[in-house]
């Protein structure tokens, strides 16, 4: 089942919200120690209640325990594996309303303004980002200049060339850098702002702005 926790910035009702729904995940399964007690239970009631004439032998009581240890540890497992679900739902609920960035050249433009970033392999002495159209034609060349190893973040007004306005939508770019004339490679990063979550078996899904669902492991930066 998939079910959408959240469609507003963070606020501390959003984090109520995260935490009630860390509850019911910590209710649904037995806890280890209560499928011990119970099998223990049923295991006296068994040898309180056996045929004198025809005891249960070792053989017997040996296996169950067995089956009692096998019990335990699929608890243990489904008992970790549900906090780390837990663990990541809030973890995920604290990102409704930042921008996060994921991998990727795409840019989204909504209201004039359109985010992205880049990380550059070394220093470099200039730094441009050309704006792209779906079809690849250069729309705007921004001027970055000099810039050092590591994260670059630029804004785009959405404009052409001409300084005409463009309309809301998706388009692309691409970073050229270079150092005495010498590329410097440039890996790319698309923003985006965390609307809301949602749950599903496989674990909590981000909602982005721009229409598309992410896990949390393909979040490379929050701003």
């Amino acid at each position: 089942m998939v079910m959408n926790v959240s469609t507003a910035p963070a606020t501390p009702a959003a984090g109520a919200a995260a935490r009630s729904s860390n509850s019911a995940i910590a209710n649904a399964l037995e806890t280890p120690q209560q499928i011990q007690d119970r099998f223990l239970t049923l295991l006296i009631a068994q040898l309180q209640n056996q045929d004198p004439l025809s005891p249960m032998d070792n053989t017997q009581i040996t296996q169950q325990m067995s089956q009692l240890s096998m019990v335990q540890g699929i608890a243990n497992l489904n008992s970790s594996m549900n906090a780390l679900l837990a663990s990541q739902t809030s973890q995920a609920a604290g990102l409704i309303g930042h921008t996060v960035l994921l991998a990727g050249n795409g840019l989204s433009l909504a209201g004039g303004q359109a985010l992205g970033a880049a990380r550059l392999a070394g220093t470099a002495t200039q730094v441009q980002v050309d704006v792209l159209s779906a079809g690849g034609a250069l729309l705007d060349t921004l001027e970055l200049g000099p810039r050092k190893a590591g994260d670059v973040a630029f804004a785009w007004d959405g404009k052409d060339l001409q300084g005409n306005p463009l309309p809301d939508g998706s388009y692309t770019y691409r970073v050229r850098a270079t150092a005495g004339g010498v590329a410097v490679p440039a890996e790319t990063y698309s923003a985006a702002q965390v609307t809301s979550i949602t749950l599903g078996g496989s674990g909590p899904l981000l909602d982005l702005g721009n229409g598309s669902q992410v896990a949390l492991t393909a979040i490379k930066k929050i701003l």
